[in-house]
Order: C-alpha cells, then sequence, then structure tokens
C-alpha cells in the first residue's frame, strides 16, 4: 500500500551532507530510476540497477537519511512487507550562493552525469536502440563553440529553459504505451576558457 503525498517540483540541495548524498554515480543513477514516478522497493531498485539488494540499502538509507528519498508507504512480497520509495522532489538543484556553486561539487556532479552519458550511448549502441533521425529520433551528440551576442544567448536560455520544461513534466497518468521511450539527455553550457572578444 503506497502513501500519497505531493512532492515539491524543486530542491536545492543544501550543506554537505546532501552533496556527498548525490555525489556518486550509483546514487545519481538511483535517483534517475523514478522517471514513471511510481513508488520502488529495495529489491525492485536493485532488480533495475542489476546488482544485489544488500549493496543498494547502503545508498538508499544514505539518500533518505540526507532528505533526497522518502518513504512512499509498503508493499507486500510474498510473506514479508518491503518499504516504498520515491525522491523528495522532481527536480534537485545544487543551491547557488554568492551566484555560482561550488566548483568541486559542480564538476564532480557534471563530471559523473557524463560518465553515465557515456554508459547510456554504449548500452543504445550495442542494443541497437539507438535512432539518428526522424521525429523519433533519440540519439544524437556533439560539441558546438560559436560566438553569441547577448540577445542570441537569451534565445539560447530560452529554449533550454523549454527543453527542461518538457523533461521536468510529471509523469503521465494515462498508462505507457509501446511508443513510449526512455530517455537521458546531458547538457554542459560554459563559456570557453581564453576566449574574450575584443
Amino acid at each position: 500500500m503506497t502513501t500519497a503525498k505531493k512532492k515539491p517540483k524543486k530542491l536545492a540541495l543544501r550543506g554537505d551532507a546532501q552533496r556527498r548524498a548525490i555525489a556518486s554515480p550509483i546514487r545519481l543513477e538511483l535517483i534517475g530510476l523514478f522517471v514513471e514516478g511510481d513508488p520502488l522497493s529495495v529489491a525492485e531498485i536493485a532488480q533495475r540497477m542489476g546488482r544485489p539488494a544488500t549493496a543498494i540499502y547502503y545508498h538508499v538509507r544514505l539518500l533518505e537519511k540526507a532528505g533526497l528519498l522518502r518513504r512512499a508507504g509498503e508493499q507486500r512480497s510474498g510473506s514479508r512487507s518491503e518499504k516504498l520509495y520515491l525522491p523528495a522532489a522532481e527536480v534537485f538543484e545544487l543551491e547557488q550562493t554568492a551566484g555560482a556553486p561550488d566548483p568541486e561539487t559542480a564538476v564532480k556532479t557534471l563530471a559523473m552525469a557524463f560518465r553515465m552519458a557515456q554508459g547510456d550511448m554504449k548500452a543504445a549502441l550495442a542494443e541497437g536502440t539507438a535512432r539518428y533521425d526522424g521525429a523519433r529520433r533519440n540519439f544524437i551528440g556533439g560539441r558546438f563553440h560559436c560566438r553569441l551576442s547577448k540577445a542570441e544567448l537569451a534565445e539560447l536560455n530560452r529554449h533550454l529553459r523549454a527543453i527542461e520544461k518538457v523533461l521536468s513534466r510529471p509523469p503521465k497518468a494515462t498508462d505507457p504505451s509501446p511508443g513510449d521511450s526512455f530517455i537521458s539527455l546531458t547538457l554542459a553550457l560554459m563559456p570557453l576558457r581564453n576566449r574574450e572578444v575584443q
């Protein structure tokens, strides 16, 4: 039996405990499993990650203690009861202080995100699930360098916010259909080193 409780849209990660809790490829992957919005037990998390449940308990407890996972009820599994978990928010953000995130934490978190993207890319290519063109394209990669005016940069940010809005929509209330796709998008936008407009 699950417990319905509205979770916040965004949660800013405050303090070392929350930042350390999320600064792990395994825990980032674990949080990413909840894309459908359904509560999961440790056994279900372990099965989806292809790891033994004994290896997942530690990470679930750490995320719960840091306030990033919450209990969302229980379900029966044979003769015993399993606790169910949900993320504490739909989106987690590193809290910015004085206009910038902690450099070490930001670099580690982004590096982990790109390592996870590398794993997803290898799997998509090996399994033949990548589509390279058309309206249902789900595989693209690239790196672009350009010089943008203030107006062009503002336009780019409007597009990025629109993309973020699409990707952070709550799961549909309807049942999934065979045409649905699970996707991952990893982005990095930053100024180039040693480049200044004269």
